[in-house]
């Protein structure tokens, strides 16, 4: 199943060159930061978002005047960052803690290629600003838990959870932006871009019938060509 989600990936990126063949298409590359989110991860530990990264490419072609079919193939990382406290016997005095000088923090992180299919339509005065939104589609490379602590004799480690999350994450994309004219054929971009995650992703039962949704906030800077 996850060969063929893949190749599914690699025939679109195909259709969309194949299929640009006049001057109202446009190929792209961006790349950028990645600020995310897991909603719904209930911890004992405080968490907060993480950030990361994505690079990858883009078409869109233009329906008409100001609006534009864009798809893009990218690679993103998302991470989930939980902080806590430990509390450590101490050998010598097995029912005396030691004094909570002892942290550990762990990332949780998830490997996608992602696939947004978004209507781009350019507004303001001389059309350099435009919005996008529509639906994305995910599929998962790995995933895993980096855990690191102060505790003595302890050993930073990577643990790889990619069996216990689903292949697939589907949700929705939007943004804003703005095109800065190079010369007739080339422009470079900068976005915000917000996906938020629809669907549960993982693969084993949450707590309380829980779910686990991905959330992330995208700055992207980007060249595109006719």
């Amino acid at each position: 199943m996850k060969k063929i989600t893949f190749l599914l990936f690699i025939i679109s990126l195909i259709t969309f060159k194949t299929t640009a063949q006049d001057s109202k298409a446009k190929f792209g590359i961006q790349a950028g930061l990645n600020y995310s989110s897991l909603r719904g991860y209930d911890s004992y530990s405080d968490k907060s978002p993480g950030f990361a990264y994505v690079f990858g490419l883009s078409f869109q072609h233009e329906i008409q005047e100001n609006l534009s079919l864009r798809a893009d193939l990218n690679y993103e990382r998302k991470a989930q960052i939980f902080k806590g406290k430990i509390d450590v016997l101490n050998p010598d005095l097995p029912t005396e803690p030691i004094d909570g000088n002892y942290r550990y923090k762990v990332t949780a992180y998830l490997n996608y290629i992602v696939l947004p299919i978004m209507l781009k339509y350019n507004f303001s005065g001389d059309k350099s600003f435009y919005i996008n939104g529509g639906p994305y589609l995910g599929y998962l490379l790995k995933s895993g838990q980096k855990s690191e602590s102060n505790i003595p004799d302890t050993i930073a480690s990577d643990d790889e959870d990619t069996k216990y999350k689903k292949s697939i994450d589907f949700g929705f994309s939007a943004g804003i932006g703005k095109e800065f004219k190079l010369n007739k054929d080339s422009q470079i971009y900068i976005e915000i871009r917000e996906n938020l995650g629809l669907t549960n992703i993982s693969d084993t039962e949450i707590i309380h019938n829980g779910t686990i949704k991905t959330n992330s906030l995208n700055l992207l800077l980007g060249y595109s060509f006719n």
